[in-house]
């Protein structure tokens, strides 16, 4: 892993786990999703200080630059993130279309109480 990779993944590992902290201290991040960029952050930080972890992945794995390791990592990390947010959002969209389909059944009892009470 060249110098200007490692270097590159020390500076945006910590920027970010400085912005991911502020962002949680605000309330404008949950501490649930937070807490997974403060890891991505502190894994890439590791894997810049400990390249042969890196390396050892490379070859255990039969890559040919432990580059593609890193981003193969990150992309993997990225996508797990992803799959919890779909199934995250999907449940969201479910309990919309609920509330809404209960506030659409109180309205209509509302507007039957009130048919009721004027005749």
């Amino acid at each position: 892993m060249t110098a200007i990779l490692r270097i590159g993944l020390i500076l945006i590992s910590i920027m970010s786990f400085f912005v991911i902290i502020r962002k949680i201290r605000k309330s404008k991040i949950r501490i649930e999703d937070g807490l997974f960029w403060v890891v991505f952050a502190i894994i890439l930080i590791i894997f810049a200080i400990f390249p042969r972890i890196i390396y050892f992945i490379s070859d255990l794995v039969g890559a040919k630059s432990p580059a593609n390791i890193v981003y193969l990592i990150i992309i993997g990390m990225l996508l797990v993130k992803l799959f919890f947010m779909s199934i995250q959002m999907s449940l969201l969209e479910n309990k919309v279309v609920n509330l809404a389909q209960e506030m659409a059944l109180k309205e209509k009892e509302d507007r039957d109480k009130i048919e009721d009470e004027s005749k």
